[in-house]
């Protein structure tokens, strides 16, 4: 039976507790910003960005993707805003 690597488990932990947390109102709206959520939406969006990094190296497709510097950020901000209106939408 393979090992799961211990940053997955790490990040699959803290998604976890993130994702619970969630669920106890964690935004509040301090002169137009909410807080807690946005961090949230912020860490979730890291770290799915580095489980697709692993799967594009896995898939030998990184390399053709284009300047890391600039798809890397990018599928950054994509993935924090998709968690944003998924979890928060109003």
């Amino acid at each position: 039976m393979a090992r799961v690597p211990s940053i997955v488990r790490v990040a699959g932990l803290g998604l976890g507790l993130a994702l619970l947390v969630t669920a106890c109102e964690p935004d509040f709206d301090i002169d137009g910003a909410f807080f807690p959520a946005w961090s949230v939406c912020m860490a979730a969006g890291a770290v799915l960005s580095i489980f697709a990094h692993f799967a594009f190296v896995r898939a030998r497709i990184d390399a053709a993707l284009g300047p890391p510097v600039l798809v890397y950020p990018s599928l950054y901000l994509l993935l924090t805003l998709l968690t944003w209106i998924v979890f928060f939408r109003t």
